[in-house]
């Protein structure tokens, strides 16, 4: 039958030992090392300090330039922590506090961030946050809320008509959190490794021709931007395209 008598100071060999040291007015750093000596792993581990807990990770987010942003880490552990955070690999400047806040945030904030939890010798990272900054017209205000589920579309792709050999460039961008996530298709049809918010075809051929459109989807929700037509016009229907036009000017003139 268990008793409680193994709580007590003299109820177990392990509990009567700590007593003994205490009562000796050893330190418990003099037990570890002792403990170092004797190559006692179990019970090292079993004095280890607990270690820090990240219990609030900083989220990646797609927000309009202008408006304020907080990323945050919150941690605890066995005594004060202190925070650094970093774009990067360099360190922000003035960025001890577990908010780090952009007020407002610029174009130039976009990028990828970490923030390091310190805890006298120990240290952990939080997990990497990206901030997306899109630039959009000022109707936009202070006050548009970013949706925590449902990505809003704010930057629609732009019909087009180019040439053989031109640059293909679309844009589509939404705000939202977590960050949004992008598919772009042509006719119908994803493009494979088209997972960014912009699209660029260098050396345009006639078969990038079509309908063009991106589907924008932030955890369980999705949403379409809408579907633009990119005409790609040949040589011989550039030539054709420019001998209706003087015809046209010439018909026009004589008249």
């Amino acid at each position: 039958m268990c008793s409680l008598r193994a709580l007590e100071a003299d109820g177990s060999p392990s509990r009567s030992l700590l007593k003994l040291i205490g009562d000796q007015g050893c330190m418990v750093g003099e037990l570890v090392e002792f403990l170092q000596i004797v190559g006692h792993t179990d019970a090292l581990q079993c004095l280890k300090p607990p270690g820090i807990q990240i219990l609030v990770q900083p989220q990646s987010v797609a927000v309009i330039a202008g408006h304020n942003l907080r990323l945050s880490c919150y941690a605890v552990g066995a005594s004060h922590v202190q925070f650094q955070w970093f774009k990067k690999t360099e360190e922000v400047h003035n960025s001890s506090s577990p908010d780090l806040v952009f007020s407002p945030v610029r174009l130039k904030d976009a990028g990828f961030y970490i923030c390091r939890v310190n805890c006298g010798n120990a240290y952990e990272f939080s997990h990497w946050a990206q901030v997306d900054v899109l630039d959009v017209p000022p109707r936009y205000g202070k006050s548009f809320v970013i949706s925590r589920d449902k990505p809003r579309v704010l930057i629609q792709p732009q019909p087009q008509r180019l040439l053989v050999g031109d640059l293909l460039y679309l844009e589509c961008g939404a705000i939202g959190r977590p960050l949004p996530q992008y598919q772009w298709y042509r006719n119908g049809v994803p493009i494979k490794k088209a997972t960014k918010r912009k699209y660029t075809v260098m050396n345009l051929l006639p078969e990038h021709q079509g309908r063009y459109r991106c589907e924008i989807f932030c955890n369980n929700e999705r949403t379409w931007s809408n579907e633009v037509n990119v005409v790609v016009i040949g040589m011989h229907r550039l030539l054709f395209y420019i001998y209706s036009l003087a015809r046209c000017f010439l018909i026009r003139s004589i008249l």
